[in-house]
């Protein structure tokens, strides 16, 4: 887990509750938590979320609210923290919010601007810090306007279309038999950090040496999931010549809507040229993503 400046995290198993929230148990209050709750309104007369869940469209003017029943149960002051966390996994918004037992609040919320001047399309994460202890987070994603119009119509419709998001990485598809939508993105790095399970190295352009790799991370949203669901991805390298080098298959079990797979190639001279390369995922025989690289020889 990635820590914020000031928090403290903790190694935990944490239980994947009914609506995909992640939710580490509080060593320090006890509480029947059920769940955070993302939305865009928030009703004015229950304080509670309208139409909550995990896939959003950027717009001016619009918001996303965070939201969660304050089921902690004491008899001293509560401190919360609700921090915001992008794409990259850095935190760029962070609210605290204290609760005295006189005070009589139901809902703990925060909320921030889905303007497209401020955010990206990606996938995000909210957490929930109770006395500096992490205690819940859930993953969600923001698509661009166009990406997410496609969405509402594709699951009202339930027609067979495919559509290709405007950083050409990612594709959302929609089956006709099942209604069922799946959209991915794609980042391509030479590793990963040990430390902070952020990509290092990230590109489209990589160097031809010993011990070189491409690390493909794909970040996978399927809304409609189901518990400890089964899914089977298809890595399909393409080199210079257009032909398939190396196809891997992967397997992923969860019950998150969101989550990452991740395959990787070698690039060493023995077994690489350079020139331009293209990596596409698929999911039921469908490109549900694809990203285009280029190695070079070294200067």
């Amino acid at each position: 887990m990635l820590l914020i400046p000031g928090c403290a995290s903790r190694e935990s198993k944490p239980v994947t509750l009914a609506d995909s929230t992640l939710y580490y148990s509080s060593t320090q209050e006890k509480s029947s938590f059920q769940g955070i709750s993302l939305s865009n309104k928030i009703s004015k007369k229950t304080g509670k979320p309208i139409k909550p869940g995990t896939i959003f469209g950027l717009e001016e003017q619009a918001k996303l609210y965070a939201s969660t029943a304050n089921t902690f149960s004491t008899d001293k002051k509560l401190m919360f923290h609700i921090d915001w966390i992008d794409s990259e996994g850095n935190s760029f918004y962070r609210k605290r919010i204290d609760i005295s037992p006189e005070d009589s609040v139901s809902m703990i919320t925060s909320s921030i601007s889905l303007s497209p001047q401020k955010r990206s399309q990606g996938n995000y994460t909210v957490r929930l810090y109770l006395f500096r202890e992490l205690v819940a987070e859930k993953k969600f994603q923001l698509l661009d306007s166009a990406a997410y119009s496609s969405i509402v119509k594709e699951k009202s419709k339930s027609k067979l279309k495919q559509t290709t998001l405007s950083d050409s990485t990612t594709k959302i598809t929609t089956v006709k038999k099942t209604s069922e939508t799946i959209s991915a993105n794609v980042i391509l790095c030479r590793k990963i950090s040990k430390k902070t399970g952020k990509p290092i190295g990230a590109g489209t352009t990589f160097t031809i040496k010993d011990k070189a790799k491409v690390k493909a991370i794909v970040n996978v949203t399927k809304p409609d999931i189901k518990t400890n669901e089964q899914i089977k991805f298809y890595f399909d390298w393409i080199g210079p010549d257009g032909k398939s080098f190396y196809k891997k298959r992967i397997v992923y079990t969860t019950s998150n809507p969101s989550f990452t797979i991740s395959n990787s190639i070698s690039i060493t001279s023995e077994k690489r040229l350079p020139g331009n390369y293209i990596l596409k995922v698929t999911h039921r025989k469908k490109i549900i993503a694809e990203k285009k690289f280029t190695l070079v020889l070294p200067e």
